[in-house]
Parts: structure tokens; sequence; C-alpha cells
């Protein structure tokens, strides 16, 4: 019995260590530049951009997905977190939503992630993606010269 509860935990743990927050479009293949582009044409320039330009931060939205120009008024507010993951083609973009709440004047806190944004915008994401398939890159970022 005891071997059962164990298996049984060891099997939920790892159910829940391999779930990833947020909306995930699997196997994009669009270039890197591709896909930043059209992130950029959604949501606008990031406030945030990794090193290697992988992880992006959008600026501040409401509960629909519309940036929002007072972000610093609101009570509550979202961002979404993208991340381009894998080496090379296919990748894998993984769209998360992030809640701050106010806790002071001009301080936020994150409280909690909306799923349902997060699907709603990677489905506008991956919709964009395809209207751009004839302007694709046939090489990633091929530069002859």
């Amino acid at each position: 019995m005891i071997k059962f509860i164990f298996l049984i935990s060891a099997f939920t743990l790892m159910l829940n260590s391999c779930s990833t927050p947020g909306a995930v479009i699997k196997e994009s293949n669009f270039s890197l530049s591709e896909t930043r582009k059209t992130i950029v044409k959604l949501f606008g320039e990031p406030r945030v951009v990794s090193q290697n330009g992988r992880e992006l931060t959008t600026d501040f939205m409401d509960k629909k997905g519309r940036v929002i120009e007072t972000a610093r008024k609101a009570k509550q507010r979202r961002y979404a977190h993208i991340t381009i993951l894998g080496e090379r083609r296919p990748y894998d973009v993984v769209l998360n939503v992030v809640i701050e709440t106010q806790v002071g004047p001009g301080q936020y806190e994150e409280t909690d992630t909306d799923e349902l944004l997060s699907e709603e915008l990677a489905k506008n994401l991956h919709q964009e993606l395809l209207k751009s398939l004839e302007n694709r890159n046939i090489i990633d970022d091929f530069k002859a010269f």
C-alpha cells in the first residue's frame, strides 16, 4: 500500500513539474526574425528583450489584451512574457500572461497568470504568423553579403 501511494505521488509530482504555464505554439516553422516582427506587430515594441532576443516582455495590457497607457494607476495590470524555445526550426513559442496587483502606490506584485488570455493571444499570434507565409525566408536569416 505504501509503495502504491509513493508511486501515485511520484507520478503526480512528475505531471505537475512538466506543465508549462501559459499557451504554447508547437513546432513553429517561422524564422526567429519573422516571429519577432510578428510579436512587435501585434503587441508593439516590447518593454524588455533578453540578450539573445528569445524572451520578450510586452507593455502592460487590460483584461482583454489591449495595451494600456495609464498602467501606473491601474489596480490590476497584465503583461505577456513570450519565450521562443529551440535552437533551430521548428521553434516552440510559449506565451504566458502574468497578472500584477497593486500593493502600494506605484508598487506591483505578481499574483497570478491569465490562462484564458494566454490562449487567446497565442491564437492571435499563430494566425498572424500564418498570414506572413508569403514573406517568409527559406533559410533562417540568410544574408548573402
